[in-house]
């Protein structure tokens, strides 16, 4: 039903390394690319999206929707069997539903060949909803290195973060309230960091702060990141990951504390 190569594929056990939170992941091929999704406990979703054209050989030999789900801890450890020693190749492939994931890992200096099947289990229990339509309301897009550098000058010691756009000055703030009091870190729309600024009206979202820290491990591979909300207080984030002049997405959800 499916079948894909990839050569050289740390940045995707990289990618993957800094999004595992999670013990379980929805694998869904598409005929765009290969979207891998995880949950935790309904208040974030996290997924990957791999484009087609990142690999060198990407079939889909099915009009059914394929997903199935996978451990992902498995499929990470398999993906860095042979270490940082690089200049390896990957073969991906699921025969039907219910068979397990083979994967194929060739080093292609010594020659090496492992061969991997990961056990593969029904997806019905995750909801199939779109959360991007949620959070049609405002968008920033900027650089991914300045973002990071926001998150760093918070207080570390705070439980929750307050993220705010307006269309009015300051335009988008993080405060954040620990032990030591309060932080604050704004960005004008202004600045030569910021790509995108669409703001019809102020929004906010409260989520915990070790939410948002969960994306400090994929930042530093990020060229640009997206921040979205919406009314309902979702707020979404897309990274941009570059590699080898070819992109990957990471988009993660995160549900507010508190809604008006």
């Amino acid at each position: 039903m499916f079948n894909a190569e990839l050569i050289d594929f740390k940045i995707v056990y990289n990618v993957l390394r800094g999004v595992n939170m999670q013990e379980y992941a929805i694998l869904k091929p598409m005929e765009e690319g290969l979207k891998i999704t995880l949950e935790e406990m309904k208040c974030t979703e996290t997924s990957v999206y791999f484009p087609c054209n990142m690999f060198s050989l990407y079939e889909l030999k099915s009009d059914e929707d394929i997903s199935f789900k996978i451990n992902l801890k498995v499929f990470t450890e398999c993906l860095n069997i042979f270490g940082d020693d690089g200049n390896s190749s990957l073969k991906l492939s699921y025969k039907n539903p219910g068979a397990p994931l083979s994967l194929v890992m060739k080093h292609l200096e010594e020659n090496i060949i492992v061969d991997c099947e990961i056990n593969t289990f029904s997806t019905d229990d995750f909801p199939n909803i779109s959360l991007a339509e949620e959070c049609n309301l405002n968008k920033m897009v900027v650089n991914a290195n300045i973002f990071q550098e926001l998150l760093y000058r918070l207080d570390n010691s705070a439980d929750e973060v307050n993220i705010k756009m307006s269309p009015d000055p300051p335009y988008f703030t993080l405060t954040a309230t620990g032990r030591s009091g309060e932080s604050l870190v704004t960005i004008s729309k202004n600045s030569e960091e910021v790509f995108v600024y669409q703001c019809q009206k102020e929004t906010e979202a409260q989520c915990l702060f070790s939410n948002l820290k969960q994306l400090l491990k994929i930042l530093s591979y990020s060229s640009k990141i997206s921040i979205s909300m919406g009314e309902t207080g979702l707020l979404g984030i897309q990274l941009v990951i570059n590699s080898d002049e070819k992109q990957m997405y990471v988009e993660y959800y995160v549900t507010s504390l508190v809604t008006d």
